[in-house]
């Protein structure tokens, strides 16, 4: 179904554009009450008070609970896309009052590790969801992300692969923009605002924070969207530690040339639980933002010059979580080629015993079990040894590099601003 474009006659009115952002936490088998929820969530997506241009959502891990969705919006949200990647899906779908096109799907080079099946971040393949799309007359390019979760925010062995993704995300995006194109970039980030990996994606893609442009923000918070004292889902011992919870959810956006972009309003639109519930829609809160572009003349810009501070320390942090990150994989290589060692001495004494010694009944059963394990164990331990960690040190060293390279380069303009700075100083000396 095609939905005809409708273009302001007035091509110098502004417009407004509405998104919504959800981590909907819909892991099978997992998630509490998720079917319900999902319903919900559909329900308030075309019964809501609100109608969306745009819809991003995180962890939609069950195609079914996709097509559910779909088939609910689809006269409100006709067209959208669900983005698959890894074991069993990237968990990111995107949805358009627009006809969508141009849909990439760009992998993360980090995503966590494969023996850590419970956090399953390397099972979803995560990276960046692209496409592109017009809405009254304007070019957007929609990128949607779920970076990778902290499970132990005292110890936190994923920094340095958050940091890998915050250095790849604008790199990803910018394969898929085109220069005319009004970015619209959304998701679950897993970074709070004074976290190093925000200033990176902040830096890198040039970008503007919905929440810190708006002049309407959520009443009685700091914008937190994840384990928020009112939402049904967040344990309670969490709250002694944090008691206003974390904003990990954005909604950026990017100007274009032709167009000035300025945010109207941003705030958490749904109530705190599920009408006729007593649970939440998610154990994330939707984010809302409604932006007001307006076509400007050729030649002009409405790009906001970075804080080139804020960028310095962004930058010099990102480098110190890659120099820690480089270390852990030195080590962590390390200890698998160790248990490589172990495990083929055990292999050995396994082939050595049953060859060499009269055994009794049963036990030659246990010593063929053992030797199946031992080599499964081995292969992995060799794949994790020689390949995995071996490809993370230069993924990591890769994004270090790059980070160097462009500190050498904000190095260099800063001294040549003190220099011009320090002649005007001079010539102003009688």
């Amino acid at each position: 179904m095609t939905v005809p474009e409708i273009v302001p006659k007035d091509n110098s009115m502004a417009v407004e554009i509405k998104i919504l952002t959800l981590n909907i936490w819909g892991i099978p088998g997992v998630s509490k009450d998720r079917k319900a929820r999902v319903e919900a969530i559909a329900n308030q997506l075309i019964a809501g008070p609100e109608e969306y241009d745009f819809v991003f959502l995180q962890e939609v891990w069950s195609k079914e609970d996709y097509k559910f969705i779909v088939s609910k919006v689809n006269k409100k949200l006709p067209f959208s896309e669900y983005f698959v990647s890894g074991g069993y899906g990237s968990g990111l779908c995107t949805f358009s009052k627009t006809q969508i096109t141009d849909v990439r799907y760009r992998r993360f080079s980090l995503n966590g590790y494969p023996h850590k099946v419970l956090h399953g971040d390397w099972w979803g393949g995560k990276g960046v969801a692209l496409c592109r799309t017009v809405r009254h007359g304007i070019p957007f390019s929609l990128a949607n992300t779920h970076l990778h979760a902290c499970y132990d925010a005292e110890k936190d062995e994923y920094v340095h692969h958050r940091a890998v993704q915050a250095f790849e995300t604008p790199q990803l995006i910018r394969s898929n923009r085109k220069d005319e194109d009004v970015l619209i970039f959304a998701g679950d980030f897993n970074v709070t605002s004074t976290d190093f990996a925000y200033g990176l994606i902040k830096c890198y893609g040039n970008l503007v924070d919905t929440y810190t442009e708006s002049a309407v923000k959520p009443h009685g918070s700091n914008g937190e969207t994840c384990e928020t004292p009112s939402n049904s889902y967040t344990d309670v011992k969490v709250l002694i530690e944090n008691p206003s919870g974390n904003r990990i959810d954005y909604i950026f956006y990017q100007t274009a040339p032709g167009h000035k972009v300025k945010t109207k309003l941003c705030d958490q639109p749904w109530p705190q639980r599920v009408p006729s519930q007593e649970f939440s829609f998610s154990d994330h809160e939707a984010v809302r933002a409604v932006l007001t572009i307006t076509p400007v003349k050729d030649g002009e810009t409405d790009e906001t010059p970075l804080d080139a501070k804020y960028e310095t320390e962004s930058l010099l942090n990102s480098s110190a979580a890659f120099e820690e990150g480089l270390k852990k994989v030195t080590s962590n290589r390390k200890f698998y080629l160790t248990l490589c060692i172990l495990v083929a001495l055990m292999l050995i004494i396994n082939i050595v015993v049953q060859a060499s010694c009269e055994l009794a009944i049963g036990v030659p059963f246990f010593l063929d079990l053992m030797l199946v394990l031992l080599s499964f164990l081995l292969m992995y331990v060799i794949y994790m040894g020689f390949t995995f960690y071996h490809l993370e040190f230069n993924e990591v060293l890769r994004a270090k590099q790059g980070i160097e390279c462009d500190l050498e380069r904000l190095r260099i303009r800063n001294a040549q601003i003190f220099e011009e700075e320090r002649k005007r100083g001079l010539t102003g000396i009688k």
